[in-house]
């Protein structure tokens, strides 16, 4: 019956793609709902619910869905981006759409993640998923869900919040290629406090049954981005404690998958590499992931790196000394212990941001000096 009841759902509700804006640095993602309806306290989402019902049908891909359904296709060895969220995932996403062999939905999939795992049907506990949960007829209906936009092609998908679902993920795709970017910690946090500021709740996730007293911001049950676990002891703390608390998750999370998924199967790097060795680091990247640098991947690799998108504001090195410096220097010490894991240190006192760069590794055409197929440093791994 639950199967059946996502069937029909998914005949009103399939995604649309957005529009595509033109390039201009720090360019912003398309709004969920008009600005105007967004100004509006909808503590329990009726706008955003009843506008979602009309833009996201499309007839044919609704279609394509239920011939998926009929033809249960597969995805071997599917590219899965998970994060952590604000670390230029959605950059390298595009880039690898570039690529033809590659299929995939327009944005993130986190209508598909959450159909048999939203949280409500937890008791609104969180957004991570463990082993052991993909239910009966989920993979068929994944699966038809991604045929409907990527055909069969070789599939990769990014969801930045799938970070807590890796255990998960690696159930329903046991072989899939996992790949995480990884920030600065104190501008990956300064990110996610300015994710809260924004008005309208450009980054809302879900409409929670718990009012929130969150200092200055006026959103009653919207909470933005990945709801953690604990979530409820966070409804009535600061932006920048919230933020904090998300970050932490993901790095336990990066921890705990680094356990389960095999080392073939796990890359992560450092933005700052992508963006200071675009062509060692990418190329050492897409040997990891099994495609070829074509000249359109590689046009669009630096067609993003001049005008980043999805940007909260113009791109710049350590934002948070000018945009939160105060709610950052107060959450150095917690940061500075947690951030090791990352292959990274932050000094408790000054915030100087010191990693582990992939760069030095790399021979020429991003050569391993590893053996083949060992696409992360077990210095940061484990394996």
């Amino acid at each position: 019956m639950s199967l059946f009841r996502n069937v029909l759902e998914l005949l009103i509700a399939v995604p649309r793609p957005p529009a595509v804006a033109p390039a201009k640095t720090g360019r912003h993602a398309i709004p969920q709902i008009p600005e105007a309806l967004a100004r509006i306290d909808d503590p329990y989402g009726i706008i955003w619910r009843v506008n979602n019902a009309f833009r996201r049908f499309n007839a044919v891909r609704a279609l394509r869905f239920l011939q998926g359904l009929l033809t249960a296709p597969t995805y071997p060895r599917p590219i899965l981006i998970v994060g952590m969220p604000r670390s230029g995932t959605t950059m390298l996403f595009q880039v690898l759409r570039a690529s033809e062999t590659l299929g995939s939905r327009p944005s993130e999939g986190h209508n598909i993640w959450r159909r048999f795992h939203h949280p409500r049907k937890s008791g609104w506990g969180s957004d991570h998923v463990g082993k052991g949960q993909v239910r009966f007829g989920e993979r068929r209906y994944v699966n038809a869900h991604f045929f409907a936009y990527a055909g069969r092609k070789r599939l990769i998908d990014k969801t930045a919040d799938n970070i807590v679902r890796v255990p998960y993920l690696l159930d329903l795709f046991p072989d899939a290629i996992f790949v995480v970017m990884k920030r600065n910690p104190c501008d990956a946090i300064n990110s996610y406090i300015n994710m809260w500021k924004q008005p309208g709740g450009r980054f809302r996730s879900y409409y929670v049954p718990t009012d929130l007293d969150i200092p200055g911001y006026r959103q009653k049950r919207m909470w933005c981005s990945t709801l953690i676990r604990g979530w409820r002891e966070f409804a009535s703390k600061p932006v920048h404690e919230i933020g904090f608390e998300q970050w932490r998750q993901y790095v336990d999370a990066i921890e705990e998958a680094r356990r389960v998924v095999p080392s073939g199967q796990w890359t992560e790097f450092f933005l700052r590499d992508l963006l200071d060795h675009p062509e060692s680091t990418s190329d050492w990247l897409f040997k990891c992931l099994g495609i070829e640098a074509t000249p359109a991947v590689r046009a669009k690799l630096h067609e993003l790196i001049a005008n980043p998108i999805n940007g909260l504001s113009a791109p710049a090195r350590e934002k948070w000394r000018t945009q939160n410096p105060e709610e950052l220097a107060e959450l150095l010490p917690r940061i500075a212990d947690q951030c090791r894991t990352l292959g990274c240190t932050v000094d408790a006192n000054t915030g100087m941001f010191e990693y582990e760069s992939i760069a030095p590794s790399l021979g020429r055409n991003g050569a391993l000096p590893s053996k083949s197929g060992e696409c992360l440093l077990s210095t940061l791994s484990g394996h």
